[in-house]
Formats: C-alpha cells, structure tokens, sequence
C-alpha cells in the first residue's frame, strides 16, 4: 500500500512540475515529459502487468488532466510501457548508460507516437515542429536520468519502492 501511495504522489508531482518548475527551466519552450520518465522508471522495475497497468492508468490521469483528446496518453504510455520491458528484457538495467539510452529511445518513440496521434487527431502540427519536439523531450529526458534514476533505481532495488510479495509482509 505504502509503494502505491508513493508513486501515486510521483504521478501527481510529474503532472504538476512541468507547468511549474520546468517552466522556468524549459530549452526553447520544451519542457520534459516527467510522466513517461516515470512510467519508464515503474517499467524497469516491475512485473509486466503491473508495469502496463501503470502505462494505461498514468497515461488516463494525464488525458484527464490535460483535457484534450482522451486516449492519447493512454495509448502513448501502454506502448511506453510495453518497449520499455521489450527492451529492458534484453538490456541489464544496471548499466547506467544502457538506461540513458534506453529513456532516451523510449521517449523518442513516445513522443513520435504522441506526434502521429496529434496529427491524426488535425492538430496543425508541422513535421518540424514535430521532430524538434521529440528530439529535445527525448535529450531533457535523459538528462534528467543522470540526476533521478541513482536515487529511484536504489529505492525500487532497496527501499520504499521495492516490491514486497504477500508472504514477505
């Protein structure tokens, strides 16, 4: 209970520090996309269905909370999700630059996804606009794990985070 409570604050914090915080530490009017690092994090770190279950219901607070267009976060972050245990099934998690790497592949797809709903949807996005976005979410992303990923990798491994089985309680 206590694990769910703690992400679920994390999810709250990931929604509000981009309009907050990362605002003033936006490059170029780009801000990061805390909310798929997040899901990315949860990936790494839980069983496959716990970590699609968390995907899909990030990316519905994050549909709900933004307004607009219902089901593109969902989809966006189920498929973030599901990459992310494709891949972290074949890459050791404890190598540090395979996981900056890894969020940073991650998030590009994310982000081409969230791109092609958007423009299926009729923003009026151009294909600049488009790559320049994806590209600069998926660096301020990998960036960002240098500094979070020591502290959440050691917490899921370690600490609060960790995974805890009925009969261990």
């Amino acid at each position: 209970m206590r694990r769910f409570l703690i992400l679920a604050f994390l999810l709250f914090l990931t929604l509000v520090l981009p309009g907050t915080l990362f605002h003033l530490l936006a490059w170029s009017g780009i801000k990061p996309d805390l909310t798929m690092l997040l899901v990315i994090y949860i990936a790494q770190h839980s069983r496959p269905a716990s970590a699609l279950a968390w995907g899909l219901g990030a990316g519905l607070v994050e549909d709900l909370y933004l307004g607009h267009f219902v089901g593109m976060y969902s989809l966006t972050l189920t498929v973030v999700a599901l990459l992310t245990l494709y891949l972290n099934s074949r890459w050791y998690r404890e190598n540090f630059i395979l996981t900056v790497l890894l969020v940073f592949l991650v998030t590009a797809v994310g982000q081409l996804l969230i791109g092609f709903l958007g423009f299926g949807a009729g923003l009026s996005w151009s294909a600049g606009d488009i790559f320049r976005v994806v590209l600069g979410v998926s660096v301020y992303n990998a960036v960002l794990v240098l500094v979070t990923y020591p502290w959440i990798h050691r917490s899921f491994m370690q600490g609060w985070l960790r995974y805890q089985a009925k009969y261990e309680r």
